[in-house]
């Protein structure tokens, strides 16, 4: 572990021991470590990219070094089920600090407003979301003044409104504040306003070589074809890496479809399914059955056999891009969730309809049969044998 110091303060190197290497977020990592530090050159800074990215793993670093810099940690981590709850992740972040509060130099009905949102009651009758804004932030500037003061919000995109829109005003008004404030979330989701002074910082996936040596680093690294399909299938998402070389078998890498998710990377790619039509299912489901080998006209095939209104939904609910080859899924791993959340006979279903339409590729057309089949089928074996 590398230290320096800092202002007469003991500042940890962006690797500590014992911690297992982000690989690849060298540059990214170092930057969230500086905003940690209080005061910080981007007092708010607010972390965004796809799951699995890597957003929790670099606000869990910045969290385990602040206490070596002296630094005191206020976190809350947003819950979809608490979504529609006011002020529930506020009352993560400030409960384990209430037991201070009468010590705190903080007007009466500041503490009022504030044991208000603790105990889930209407601050209605003292302004609303702006009264508890400006008690949140008298309390977190007095106790910034007791020690520099780290406040982290985990899945922010999951938060309360009421609790996003108090942190927002919080967080516009930190200017000469002992106090920073890191936001994680993913790109998709509108966020409140954080202010002026708010930087932001995408993660991005990782790149060839990052991947690579990820892969690397298991003690029961994937070789050969199997590596192939999870480094094609993955794109850089390093969770995404992680745990498909945890789960795929070498049997894996000769069948069809892609390779299956962990459930809950597939519960969350496949969320959007719920909300789409069942024609917009069947398409979707028909489009990740396609296979790199098929010809570069099925997706367009696919497309004109669904429909625009159909395409529409899905592109809307954040799945696909159209392009003017056909739609193509917004990540590898979107596939995956398609394929593997349907059921066996709808995968069937998928698989017949794209031997239809790839009737003038005799191979692909025998691939697809066979992959409709889930038991030995002589015909079918027939026509893979002629091809």
């Amino acid at each position: 572990m590398d230290e320096h110091t800092d202002g007469g303060r003991a500042a940890v190197g962006p690797e500590a021991a014992g911690d297992p290497p982000l690989v690849g977020r060298d540059a990214e990592l170092a930057r969230v470590l500086r905003a940690a530090d209080v005061p910080s050159p981007d007092p708010v800074l607010l972390l965004l990219g796809e799951p699995g990215t890597g957003k929790s793993a670099l606000l869990e670093r910045a969290v385990r070094r602040a206490p070596a810099a002296g630094t005191r940690v206020l976190r809350a981590e947003g819950s979809e089920p608490e979504k529609g709850l006011p002020f529930a992740a506020l009352h993560q972040l400030l409960r384990p600090s209430a037991a201070e509060w009468d010590g705190l130099e903080l007007a009466g009905e500041r503490r009022e407003v504030l044991r208000a949102v603790l105990a889930a009651r209407s601050v209605a009758a003292d302004g609303g979301v702006m009264a508890a804004g400006v008690a949140v932030l008298e309390l977190l500037s007095a106790l910034g003044g007791r020690r520099p003061l780290l406040v982290v919000v985990d899945d922010a995109q999951w938060c309360d409104r009421a609790s996003l829109e108090v942190l927002s005003f919080v967080a516009r008004r930190l200017a000469g504040e002992p106090v920073t404030m890191l936001f994680a979330a993913r790109p998709a989701d509108t966020l409140p306003v954080l202010g002026p002074r708010a930087a932001a910082l995408t993660l991005g996936p990782l790149d060839a070589a990052a991947s690579d040596r990820l892969l690397d680093l298991r003690p029961d690294r994937p070789v050969g074809r199997l590596r192939a399909r999870i480094l094609a299938q993955a794109a850089g998402n390093p969770l995404a890496l992680t745990e498909l070389a945890g789960t795929a078998t070498a049997d894996a890498a000769g069948a069809a479809g892609p390779l299956p998710l962990a459930a809950h990377l597939e519960r969350i790619h496949a969320a959007p399914l719920g909300a789409l039509p069942a024609a917009a299912r069947r398409a979707l489901l028909r489009l990740a059955a396609l296979e790199p080998a098929d010809s570069p006209a099925a997706p367009a095939a696919v497309l004109a056999d669904a429909g625009d209104v159909v395409w529409a939904a899905a592109e809307q609910a954040g799945l696909v891009r159209r392009t003017g080859g056909g739609p193509r899924f917004g990540h590898p791993l979107l596939r995956s969730a398609v394929y593997h959340a349907a059921p066996f006979d709808a995968r069937r279903e998928a698989h017949l309809a794209l031997a239809g339409l790839l009737g003038e590729e005799p191979d692909r057309r025998a691939w697809h049969l066979a992959a409709a089949t889930a038991l030995p089928d002589a015909a079918v074996s027939a026509e893979l044998e002629r091809t």
